[in-house]
């Protein structure tokens, strides 16, 4: 561009001096005029132009800051739903875990509760026959009834224990 302007700036003044018939100092001047011309033109795009970027780019650091800023927000908006969406997992997860806890606690006391019924049969079982037997003997029906009672119960005590233990753990130890 610089090149283009003093050589326009240069023609047009050659072509005034050819026209207009001026002598040789007449046309240096005309020439150094359409020169000093020229450059004060180039000067003032120049300036124009040196301005018009420092307008454009104090826009563009603007519209930088501001991106930074809109993408800050969204990070720390984003970061805030993933920790409410964490918190509310973990909420979730615990009640599951407490409601399995509670399944599996219901389950071992369940299955406590039918092993302790079915020593309880047997015991009582056990105790009819044994009582039986007893009868069939000649001497000492007492004696092997009360035995056979104290067996039954010594068996049902035991059951008890285990029922009462297994409960304890299923309730976790409470």
């Amino acid at each position: 561009m610089n090149r283009f302007l003093p050589s326009a700036a240069s023609v047009a003044a050659f072509c005034l001096l050819a026209a207009c018939g001026q002598t040789p100092d007449d046309h240096a001047q005309d020439v150094a005029k359409a020169q000093q011309q020229a450059d004060e033109t180039i000067a003032k795009a120049r300036a124009k132009a040196a301005e018009t970027h420092a307008k454009t780019q104090a826009e563009l650091d603007a519209a930088r800051m501001q991106a930074q800023a809109d993408v800050a927000k969204a990070n720390a908006e984003a970061g805030e739903k993933i920790n409410d969406a964490s918190a509310e997992a973990g909420k979730v997860e615990q009640d599951a875990d407490r409601k399995v806890a509670d399944v599996q606690s219901n389950a071992l006391q369940d299955e406590a509760q039918a092993r302790y019924d079915l020593a309880v049969s047997r015991a009582d079982a056990d105790y009819k026959v044994a009582t039986e037997k007893c009868e069939a003997l000649d001497a000492g029906q007492d004696a092997c009834k009360a035995a056979a009672k104290a067996d039954a119960e010594t068996v049902k005590q035991r059951a008890r224990l285990e029922l009462d233990n297994a409960k304890a753990a299923a309730n976790g130890g409470h």
